[in-house]
C-alpha cells in the first residue's frame, strides 16, 4: 500500500478547501459588505470567507470569527508598482505604519537612491529591514548606480554587484533602465544587467522621457517592458503602441496624473498603472498613498472601478503577483474596506486576513528594527534615539533633486526643532538610524532621514 506523506502546505491547503467547501466553519468571515469584483468589475452582495490568510469563499458563509461590515465596500489592497522607499525619509518600519492605513498592502521599491549612497549595503539593508513587515515590500534592483558618469557617489554597481540580489524570491527584476543611450547603444555593461534579468526571467522597469521612434523600438527590444516618464498622453500612447505598460506618476516630485487621466479608460487602462515614485511623509500625512491617487483620478473623471484597477489586478499581472491583486478564492486576503467608491475613504485594512488598521491607525506593533541598534547599524552610520512626528506639508527640510548622488539631503537640519509638530494619524516617525556613505574624497555623511 502506497504511504501518504502530509506536507504543512498540504494541511493548510485541506483546511482552505474544506472551510470554503462548507465542511468547516471558515477562521474569519467578512460579512453583509459589497465586494468589488475586478474581474467582472461588479458590485457582489456577499460574504467574504477567510482562511489562514487568503481568500477561500465568497458567497454565504459562517465563521469562528465574524466581523460585520454592512453597507461597506471590500476591494483588494492597493499595490505601489514603484516608489523609492528611502524617499519617504523614514525608516521602512515607519514608513509601513503610513501606508497601511490607506489601504496599501504591497509597494514595489527601487532603492536606487540609498544604493547611490551606501552601495549594496543599501539594498541588504533594504531587504533585511522590509523582511518582516505587514506590508509587502517587493524590490526591483536599482539598474544605474550611480545615475550617470559625471556623478560622484558612494558606490558603482555592475552586474557582478547586482546578481546575487536574484536569489530573494521578493526582488522582481532590474528597475528603471536610466541609461537608455547605453541600452540603445548595446553597451556591454548594460546588457550584462539585462542578460541577468532575462535568465531569471524577470520584469525590467524603464526611465526613457520622450525616447520615440526607432529609439524606443531598440530600448523595448532590450526587454524593457514599462515607463513611469511620461508627462503627455501622445508620449504614452507611443509607448503604449510598443508593448510598454505606463505607470502613471502621481507622486510628491512628479505629478503626471491630470495630464494622463485619459488613459484611465478602455482600451489603454489594463495596461496602465498608479504609482508615486517619490512619497514624502508631509504628503502621506496630509494625502495619503494610493487612496489619493485614486480618489482624484475619479474626481478627474475616472471610472472608480477602473481607477481602482489601476492600483490592484493591473500592477499584480503585471509584476506577476498571482495571489493579489484580487477579492476571489485563492487570492492572499489582503483587503481594503471602503465607506464608497467615489470618496475612497479606507476604513479598515485587512492584512494576511488579520484585521491591520482600522480609521486611519495601525493596530498591530511595528516590528523592532534588526539593524538600528547600538553597534549594529552595518553602514558605518550614528544610532540615534528620537521619535519625531511627520513632517507639516511644505516643511519637509530634505527637499533634493533626483539627479544628485542618491538624493543627498545635506541641508541642516534638528529632530528638536520637529518634536513640536503635531502627531498625525498614521503617527510618529522613527528616525534612529542614520548612515554615511563611504568612497569618493573622504567619509560623505549624507542625512536621509532615518534611512
Amino acid at each position: 500500500m502506497r504511504k501518504t506523506f502530509n506536507t504543512p502546505y498540504k494541511e493548510a491547503l485541506r483546511e482552505r478547501i474544506l472551510a470554503a467547501s462548507g465542511v468547516k466553519r471558515a477562521g474569519l468571515v467578512l460579512k453583509g459588505a459589497k465586494v468589488l469584483n475586478v474581474f467582472t468589475r461588479e458590485l457582489e452582495e456577499a460574504d467574504v470567507a477567510v482562511q489562514d490568510g487568503f481568500i477561500v469563499g465568497i458567497g454565504a458563509y459562517r465563521g469562528e470569527e465574524e466581523h460585520d461590515l454592512t453597507g461597506r465596500i471590500i476591494c483588494p489592497g492597493f499595490i505601489d508598482g514603484h516608489i523609492h522607499l528611502e524617499s519617504s525619509m523614514v525608516r521602512p518600519e515607519e514608513f509601513e505604519r503610513a501606508v497601511l492605513p490607506h489601504g496599501t498592502t504591497a509597494v514595489v521599491t527601487d532603492p536606487h537612491e540609498i544604493a547611490n549612497v551606501a552601495g549594496t549595503e543599501g539594498i541588504e539593508y533594504m531587504l533585511r529591514e522590509t523582511e518582516g513587515l505587514l506590508l509587502d515590500v517587493y524590490v526591483m534592483l536599482p539598474s544605474c548606480v550611480p545615475a550617470a558618469a559625471m556623478e560622484e557617489s558612494g558606490a558603482v554597481l555592475q552586474a557582478e554587484e547586482l546578481r546575487r540580489f536574484y536569489d530573494n524570491d521578493r526582488v522582481l527584476g532590474l528597475a528603471e533602465l536610466m541609461n537608455a543611450p547605453g541600452t540603445i547603444a548595446a553597451e556591454d555593461g548594460v546588457l550584462s544587467k539585462l542578460e541577468d534579468a532575462a535568465r531569471m526571467k524577470k520584469r525590467v522597469d524603464g526611465h526613457a522621457p520622450g525616447l520615440s521612434g526607432k529609439a524606443l523600438n531598440a530600448y523595448c527590444t532590450a526587454g524593457v517592458a514599462s515607463d513611469h516618464e511620461c508627462c503627455k498622453k501622445e508620449e504614452a500612447l507611443q509607448k503604449l503602441r510598443r508593448g510598454q505598460w505606463i505607470m502613471i506618476r502621481e507622486g510628491t516630485a512628479a505629478r503626471n496624473l491630470e495630464a494622463l487621466i485619459s488613459l484611465c479608460k478602455d482600451p489603454w487602462a489594463s495596461r496602465c498603472m498608479f504609482v508615486t515614485d517619490d512619497k514624502h511623509p508631509g504628503d502621506l500625512r496630509r494625502l495619503g498613498h494610493m487612496d489619493w491617487i485614486i480618489r482624484r483620478a475619479v474626481l478627474l473623471g475616472a471610472d472608480p472601478v477602473t481607477a481602482v484597477l489601476m492600483a490592484t489586478l493591473y500592477p499584480a499581472q503585471y509584476f506577476g503577483l498571482r495571489e493579489n491583486g484580487a477579492v476571489a478564492p485563492g487570492y492572499r486576503a489582503d483587503l481594503a474596506v471602503l465607506t464608497d467608491l467615489e470618496e475612497m475613504r479606507v476604513e479598515r485594512v485587512y492584512k494576511n486576513g488579520r484585521l491591520a488598521a482600522e480609521n486611519g491607525r495601525v493596530l498591530h506593533k511595528g516590528i523592532p528594527s534588526a539593524v538600528c541598534k547600538k553597534g549594529a547599524d552595518g553602514l558605518g552610520g550614528r544610532v540615534l534615539s528620537e521619535r519625531v512626528p511627520f513632517v507639516p506639508h511644505g516643511s519637509c527640510p530634505y527637499a533634493g533633486s533626483k539627479a544628485g548622488a542618491g538624493r543627498r539631503y545635506s541641508k541642516g537640519h534638528s529632530a528638536d526643532s520637529e518634536r513640536t509638530a503635531d502627531k498625525g494619524a498614521a503617527g510618529t516617525m522613527d528616525t534612529r538610524c542614520r548612515f554615511s556613505a563611504r568612497g569618493g574624497s573622504g567619509q560623505r555623511y549624507r542625512k536621509t532621514g532615518g534611512i
